[in-house]
């Protein structure tokens, strides 16, 4: 074969590779996992975007996943689509759609459109803003999230909350959960504080324990009571090691604690 043929032959796998470079670099600010920002929204919530390449396939691949939690359980479904990222478009190559059974008769759907979206990428690379006009959401703005954002997002446990009033026979019992940071990100201390009262009697009492956390559960680490007494008036604080799932409210106001086969306590942050 001639020369040229070999120049031709060369020149073409150069130009394929650069334009395969090309297309792995606007894909890097993509590879990661992404929240809906803001965060405060029900409904986008406990949705993520990830972007990876799948070295297998060779392509990318956008993946949506929804968790939807229930009062003693939570359901993830996950829906997956091959992409191609250029300069400025996100072109999802397949629709793809899961659904999960939840609780009772609940169910969890997770789903990707096949079509173009354009983008644009912050300064920083912490955000991207989708736009697909004439679809729904038309723009999407997704955040970055990092150990930090993780972070912030489990750190939304900790202070004190409120446990309802109990109240009968003349007497009165207010109870507050106090969750602490520790230097681990993922462990802390709770407290409860008990505060009972009988006519013109008044008592407090208080224990704490060592908690761990994660995105979705509380686990006690141990067990721990203690009473204070006047005469035959008691007031008693108990902690009981377990692994409570968690989930709080948009606003931050209501956390709900729940574990398999007990009626859920609800709680809210005191001010």
């Amino acid at each position: 074969m001639s020369k040229w043929f070999y120049l031709m032959a060369g020149l073409v796998l150069l130009i394929s590779a650069a334009a395969a470079a090309q297309t792995s670099n606007y894909s890097q600010q993509f590879y990661g996992t992404w929240y809906t920002y803001p965060l405060g929204n029900p409904n986008t919530d406990p949705i993520r975007h990830e972007f990876r390449h799948n070295a297998a396939t060779g392509k990318d691949e956008m993946i949506v996943t929804r968790t939807c939690s229930g009062d003693y359980r939570s359901v993830t479904a996950k829906a997956v689509s091959p992409i191609q990222i250029s300069e400025d478009t996100v072109q999802v190559l397949k629709g793809a759609s899961d659904l999960r059974e939840g609780e009772g008769r609940t169910s969890c759907r997770a789903s990707i459109e096949a079509g173009a979206w354009s983008y644009s990428v912050s300064e920083d690379g912490t955000r991207i803003t989708l736009t697909n006009p004439g679809g729904n959401p038309d723009i999407l703005v997704l955040a970055r999230q990092d150990a930090i954002t993780e972070t912030m997002l489990q750190n939304r446990i900790y202070g004190s909350w409120l446990l309802p009033v109990e109240e009968g026979q003349g007497s009165r019992v207010e109870t507050r959960l106090v969750f602490y940071r520790g230097a681990d990100p993922n462990q802390g201390s709770v407290r409860q504080i008990v505060s009972c009262s009988k006519g013109d009697d008044s008592l407090l009492s208080q224990v704490d324990s060592t908690v761990s956390v994660d995105k979705e559960q509380i686990t006690v680490l141990e067990s721990a009571s203690h009473q204070e007494s006047d005469g035959a008036f008691v007031c008693t604080a108990t902690i009981s090691a377990a692994t409570l799932h968690y989930s709080i409210s948009p606003d931050g106001t209501i956390m709900t604690l729940s574990k398999s086969g007990e009626k859920p306590l609800v709680l809210t942050r005191e001010r």
